[in-house]
């Protein structure tokens, strides 16, 4: 099978326009999570981790055409281009979008017809993000709740391998709004201060929106080491909302991960 290498990457959040500024903020334990009053999104205090100015990201000509959420997808793929000869325009390009509610945020604030039901396609988006960096491919559009961004990138891996492509733009973003947040609410998902991940007194998750960008490429021009060596997805059909309590087709989706890439458990240094 082809190598497919990651050859640039982009974060851009709360910490940060770029993956080093992110990085650097994390090891000075520095948190994008602030208590929020807005009673457009809740009408309680809630804690996420929100973008004060995504606008700023981009030029001011082009603001009144791209959505917030768009903005962010537009502006974190500038950035991971700019130190990489990638030409978006090449047939061997593709764009894959990533995202589990898109545009979603404008059914608050406009009225509902057929213009909007078109506005909020996710397939929408990608034809105007695609369109402003003239990809000549139709965009790809994955949206599979909280596995988007990783399935994402392995359809890029899936892509190149099977050569129809040679480099894979995979971006992602999400944006906050009262009905995202009012899901997670429903559940009681929700904590009532900043997020505590693998402490015995976690008491929910904090929500954030950001974009992410990763670029792959089969081209060994571009080769610095880092490869997607393996991947795999898999369902359980199990329930709408919950995952197996048995924990076997999940194990099913590691080990196939794992025979693909070539790499025995003991082999593995971190896991998300």
């Amino acid at each position: 099978m082809k190598d497919v290498f990651i050859v640039a990457d982009n974060i851009l959040s709360p910490l940060g326009s770029t993956t080093v500024e992110n990085f650097a903020q994390l090891t000075k334990n520095v948190s994008g999570i602030q208590q929020h009053s807005d009673a457009a999104i809740s009408a309680e205090p809630f804690y996420a981790s929100l973008l004060e100015n995504s606008n700023g990201f981009i030029d001011e000509v082009q603001k009144s055409s791209y959505t917030k959420f768009e903005l962010l997808l537009i502006s974190s793929i500038k950035i991971a281009l700019q130190n990489i000869e990638i030409n978006t325009g090449d047939s061997k390009t593709v764009l894959i979008i990533s995202s589990t509610k898109g545009n979603i945020n404008l059914l608050e604030t406009e009225k509902y017809d057929s213009q909007l039901r078109k506005r909020i396609a996710l397939h929408h988006s990608s034809r105007l993000v695609a369109d402003y960096f003239h990809f000549v491919n139709r965009p790809l559009v994955v949206s599979n709740a909280c596995i988007s961004g990783l399935l994402a990138v392995l359809t890029g891996m899936r892509l190149i391998r099977s050569g129809w492509y040679e480099h894979a733009v995979v971006v992602g973003a999400d944006v906050i709004s009262k009905f995202v947040l009012s899901g997670f609410q429903s559940f009681m998902a929700i904590s009532g201060r900043p997020c505590r991940p693998f402490d015995a007194d976690r008491d929910g998750i904090s929500l954030g929106e950001a974009a992410g960008t990763i670029i792959l490429s089969c081209s060994p021009k571009y080769a610095n080491g880092i490869r997607i060596s393996g991947g795999a997805t898999g369902n359980d059909a199990n329930h709408i909302s919950g995952p197996s309590r048995t924990g076997v087709e999940l194990g099913q989706v590691i080990n196939t991960a794992l025979q693909e890439a070539g790499v025995p458990a003991s082999g593995i240094d971190f896991i998300s």
